[in-house]
C-alpha cells in the first residue's frame, strides 16, 4: 500500500468521490448521505477523491466543502486487472460492480455470451451502465478507495472476448498464475462449446463450480492480490 493511501486509511474520516477535486460540489445522494445518514456537523472534516487516484482533505460546511490540506496523489497497479463478466439476472451485477470496485479492479466490463439469461435493448443497456456507475462510486467512497474502475456494458463475446488475450475461467483448466491480468466469467449455465473451443486461454482458480458473481469476486481478489 502506498504512503499516501495509508495516510488516507489513518484519518478516518467520512469519505466520498467527487467530480473534480478543485470544483468541489457533492452530488444529491452524496449530500443526503452526509447530512442525513452520517448526520455530519458544520466544520467536520472529510476526505475526498476524484477517482483518478488524487484526495484531500475539506471542511464540510453544509453544502459546501473548503479544502484544508494539500492534495495527495496513491499510483495505481502498474497492470491494472481487467475483469469480464457474462450478463447476469437483475442484481447480480450491481453486487459484482459493487465487490469488485471495493477490490481495486481496473476494469470490469460486462457482456453478453451466447447463454446469458438475460437480453436488454441499447435503452436498458444505457439505463443499467448509469446504474453500474453509480454503485461504482458508493462503493469506492465505502472503502475509501481512490481509483474508479472503468466499467462497459454491452457487446456480444466475439466482439470483446473472442481472439484477445482474455483468458477464460473454467473449472477444469489448468490453475491461474499472477501472469494473468485479464479474466472472462462465464455464465451460470457455463462457455457454450462455441465459447470454449477458442484459441482463448482457459484458467482455473478454484475447486468447486461457482456462481457468476462469486466467480467473478475470486477472481478479482485473486489478481489484485497480485498486483503492483
Amino acid at each position: 500500500m502506498s504512503r499516501a493511501l495509508s495516510g488516507l486509511h489513518e484519518l478516518d474520516l467520512p469519505h466520498v468521490v467527487l467530480n473534480d477535486l478543485d470544483s468541489p460540489t457533492l452530488e444529491e445522494t452524496e449530500m443526503h448521505h452526509l447530512q442525513t445518514v452520517r448526520r455530519l456537523r458544520p466544520g467536520t472534516h472529510l476526505t475526498a477523491t476524484d477517482g483518478r487516484g488524487s484526495w484531500s482533505m475539506f471542511r464540510f460546511d453544509k453544502s459546501t466543502l473548503t479544502p484544508v490540506k494539500a492534495r495527495q496523489f496513491c499510483e495505481g497497479p502498474k497492470v491494472p486487472s481487467e475483469i469480464y463478466i457474462s450478463i447476469t439476472k437483475s442484481g447480480k451485477p450491481e453486487l459484482v460492480t459493487q465487490k469488485l470496485t471495493e477490490l481495486g479492479v481496473g476494469s470490469i466490463s460486462f457482456f453478453f455470451s451466447e447463454r446469458s439469461v438475460p437480453k436488454w435493448d441499447a435503452n436498458k443497456i444505457e439505463k443499467n451502465h448509469k446504474k453500474l456507475l453509480k454503485v461504482s462510486r458508493l462503493a469506492l467512497a465505502q472503502s475509501k478507495g481512490v481509483w474508479l474502475p472503468t466499467i462497459d456494458l454491452g457487446g456480444s463475446f466475439e466482439e470483446i472476448v473472442q481472439g484477445t488475450g482474455i483468458a477464460l475461467a473454467h473449472q477444469s483448466a489448468k490453475r491461474i498464475t499472477n501472469a494473468v491480468r485479464r479474466i472472462a466469467i462465464g455464465p451460470e449455465g457455463g462457455w457454450s462449446s462455441a465459447e470454449l473451443d477458442t484459441t482463448n486461454a482457459k484458467y482455473s482458480f478454484h475447486r468447486s463450480i461457482l456462481r457468476s458473481e462469486t466467480a467473478a469476486i475470486a477472481a478479482a481478489t485473486i489478481l489484485e492480490s497480485e498486483s503492483t
